[in-house]
């Protein structure tokens, strides 16, 4: 079974916290801080799961989502944000989106 996870994010403390957190659950975890990066990561590893911010240095998430679903359907992407809309829940649901989540306060 794969268990690969990629996790997008440009905050360090999240990338690091989420990382800790997998790893201990027994998940491979690679991290990326930007959508290019992350893209060219799930082309060319085995990812079972993409957990990723919706704002990123170069792009967004959501469109990321897109992106990744059109050419890997088999992923799953968990969105994740600091900044909780509902219309960007539904684009991220539309897009493929496996679930869309709010980050708390006290990471």
């Amino acid at each position: 079974m794969n268990t690969k996870v990629l996790i997008i994010d440009d905050e360090p403390r999240i990338r690091t916290l989420l990382e800790k957190i997998l790893t201990l659950d027994g998940f491979d975890v690679v991290t990326s801080e930007d959508a290019g990066s992350g893209i060219a990561i799930a082309n060319h590893d085995n990812i079972a799961v993409i957990v990723t911010d919706v704002k990123l240095p170069d792009g967004n998430g959501i469109e990321l989502t897109r992106k990744i679903k059109s050419t890997i359907p088999d992923i799953e992407i968990i969105v994740i944000t600091a900044f909780g809309q509902i219309k960007d829940g539904v684009e991220a649901m539309k897009n493929g989106a496996f679930d869309y989540l709010v980050k708390g306060d006290d990471y």
